[in-house]
C-alpha cells in the first residue's frame, strides 16, 4: 500500500447511513389564542435559536477544517523530507 493510499484512507469520509423514506405527516394548525402576537414572537425566538445553533455548527466545522489543514501541511512536510532523503 502506497503512502498516498494511506493518507487517502485517513481523510476518507464515511457515508451517512441511508434513512428509510418517511411519510409526510399533515401539519397541525397552530391554534391562535388571544395572544396571537405572543405566538408569533415565540416562533421568531425559536427561529433565532435554530439559527444560532446552525452558526455554532458552522464555526465547529471551520475549526475542524483548520485542524485538518494543519495536519495535512504537517504530512506534506514529512513527505517532502522523506523524498529528500531518498533522492
Amino acid at each position: 500500500m502506497s503512502i498516498f493510499t494511506k493518507i487517502k484512507n485517513i481523510f476518507r469520509r464515511e457515508k451517512p447511513p441511508e434513512l428509510p423514506p418517511t411519510e409526510e405527516l399533515p401539519e397541525e394548525p397552530v391554534e391562535e389564542v388571544k395572544g396571537g402576537s405572543e405566538v408569533r414572537s415565540a416562533e421568531i425566538s425559536n427561529l433565532r435559536i435554530k439559527l444560532d445553533l446552525i452558526l455554532t455548527e458552522l464555526d465547529n466545522i471551520k475549526t475542524q477544517n483548520r485542524m485538518i489543514d494543519e495536519k495535512l501541511k504537517t504530512i506534506e512536510k514529512i513527505i517532502v523530507e522523506k523524498r529528500s532523503h531518498y533522492f
